[in-house]
């Protein structure tokens, strides 16, 4: 039986499993505004580092950010969701990304990071809609193809790189209005692809590493994170 690529021990012994860690977190969480209390949903949290940091209590002591949030964690994997469990403060449950056990209006932020693409855009776009107050903030990070050209060899590669399914920036952004999400700013971080493993994500998804070299070229991969809101009246920061 093959081994999901997320829970491959390869990709698994990395520090995180998307570019940019936590710095990208912080600086996307900047603009929210989020008070110590606030109720944040990770969508695809896997082994839930980023709940993790989300969820350490305020003490005022030390020079990592604390937030103080009231985190909570939906995953497919019930492997990554038992690592996530340990020693955490969030709350976790086993669910799809288009089926969020939660009520209508009921959390202050939806975070999702190098997940979108894996996901049904349209059906999980809707759902972080439906599960945020109005005001709620959505906060994505994720890959995007910056040559549209190159999309047809990103959908060659096999399902386990999450690249086939990798959209354009208007793309994006028309599935987040599509939904009634606002964006506020969307921010290229390309450059913090070259510091990502991707022989490890090449073993994991047992794909050759040139290929997937060759392919992202032509697609011009990049990476990306943005700030939406839920029926905001923010004057867009975009670029």
């Amino acid at each position: 039986m093959q081994i999901p690529p997320y829970e491959h021990p390869v990709w698994q012994s990395q520090q995180g499993m998307r570019p940019g860690g936590l710095d990208i977190t912080a600086q996307a969480l900047s603009l929210c505004g989020l008070q110590p209390g606030a109720r944040i949903l990770d969508v695809g949290c896997g082994a839930g580092a980023t709940l993790r940091f989300l969820t350490t209590p305020r003490t005022g002591t030390g020079t990592t950010p604390q937030y103080g949030l009231a985190g909570f964690g939906v995953d497919i994997s019930t492997a990554l969701l038992r690592r996530a469990q340990d020693g955490s403060l969030a709350g976790f449950t086993q669910a799809n990304a288009e089926q969020l056990p939660f009520a209508n209006d009921s959390l202050d932020a939806v975070i999702s990071e190098c997940a979108l693409s894996i996901f049904d855009a349209d059906a999980a776009l809707r759902e972080c809609h439906r599960v945020l107050k109005p005001g709620g903030c959505l906060m994505v990070s994720d890959l995007y193809a910056r040559d549209e050209t190159g999309l047809p060899a990103l959908r060659s590669l096999p399902a386990g790189t999450s690249f086939g399914s990798v959209m354009p920036r208007a793309a994006i952004e028309s599935k987040l209005a599509g939904v009634g999400l606002q964006l506020s700013i969307w921010q290229d971080c390309s450059e913090k692809l070259k510091e990502f493993p991707v022989c490890s994500l090449s073993t994991a998804a047992q794909v050759d590493v040139f290929d997937l070299i060759i392919v992202a070229g032509k697609a011009k991969l990049g990476y990306y994170w943005l700030v939406a809101r839920k029926g905001s009246t923010w004057t867009s920061l975009n670029n």
